[in-house]
């Protein structure tokens, strides 16, 4: 079973590249930017570890810990281990947590092995490892919308005409959850068959303080995050709104290094609209991609 880590830091920097070694590595990753993110995600989500920065702006990392203890201790849950995020002239952070239950403190900035070798020493990430290259186990699929039966023609009826419907032909394709399941699946079988590359992320918002002081409510604001999708994507990407604060979106012939410039410019979006005092974003990505793609290739080309 593919391991489910979530990654809390207000430096996006951070978000970017853990989610880059964790995915590389088929471990499944949902990054937040901000210690209260954190604490509405775990109301509902059950991660198996926690990697937490200590120096966060506004509630720092011990203060976060300290209320997801209290959480954990109120519904009688199991705590989840926490490996601190700190920098290297940290040294007041091992103190402070003292009886937390921190398992590990690994310095910043982040290097692959180093993570790796800390989270191996917490939760056990090898046995998934090997299972998933030998191919006796798929890594988890968070986000799944292929469960319904398959017909090519259909697809592509349905892809084709989702492209005349469009507004703007030069931006990203929105549509409902059903168009989507069946755009997803023609992705699928174009990633297989052409061994390509795609990214999904699921963007979901956690309303954290009233927002009356604001001259829009909630749903305005997952308009303006529509409008900052309109703006960024592609007119390949494709989004679907799938609940009231949650937006899909698939990135067909993309790599991790061109996700991470999609979410940091995203992420500068939603903070030039001053909504991240009262609205946290949470995002969970994933790649998919043929074994042998021929992304560079066709790039090169």
């Amino acid at each position: 079973m593919t391991k489910w880590i979530a990654v809390a830091d207000d430096d996006i920097t951070t978000l970017k590249v853990a989610g880059r070694i964790l995915n590389n590595n088929n471990l499944r990753m949902s990054g937040m930017n901000s210690g209260m993110a954190l604490l509405s995600f775990l109301r509902d989500n059950r991660p198996d570890l926690i990697l937490l920065e200590a120096d966060m702006i506004g509630m720092s990392g011990a203060d976060t810990l300290k209320l997801v203890r209290e959480q954990e201790k109120k519904n009688q849950t199991k705590p989840i281990p926490v490996i601190f995020l700190k920098s290297q002239d940290d040294t007041e952070s091992e103190d402070i947590t003292s009886g937390l239950g921190v398992a590990a403190y690994i310095q910043k900035p982040i290097t692959p092995d180093a993570l790796l070798e800390v989270i191996g020493k917490v939760i056990n990430i090898k046995d998934c490892a090997a299972e998933c290259k030998s191919g006796d186990q798929k890594a988890d699929q968070p986000i799944d919308h292929t469960g319904v039966e398959v017909d090519e023609a259909d697809d592509l009826e349905h892809f084709n005409r989702k492209l005349k419907e469009k507004e703007d032909p030069n931006t990203a394709l929105f549509v409902d959850s059903k168009a989507f399941s069946y755009i997803y699946r023609f992705f699928a079988r174009y990633i297989a068959t052409y061994k390509a590359h795609a990214c999904k992320v699921l963007f979901t918002f956690s309303e954290f303080k009233e927002t009356d002081g604001l001259e829009k409510d909630f749903s305005g604001m997952m308009d303006d995050f529509g409008d900052i999708l309109k703006n960024i994507l592609r007119k390949s990407d494709v989004v679907v709104k799938s609940k009231s604060n949650q937006f899909l979106i698939l990135l067909p012939e993309v790599d991790e290094e061109h996700l991470d410039n999609v979410l940091d410019r995203i992420e500068q979006g939603w903070n030039e609209y001053r909504y991240s005092d009262y609205v946290a974003i949470i995002y969970e990505r994933e790649t998919v991609a043929g074994e042998e793609s021929g992304l560079d290739e066709r790039k090169a080309n």
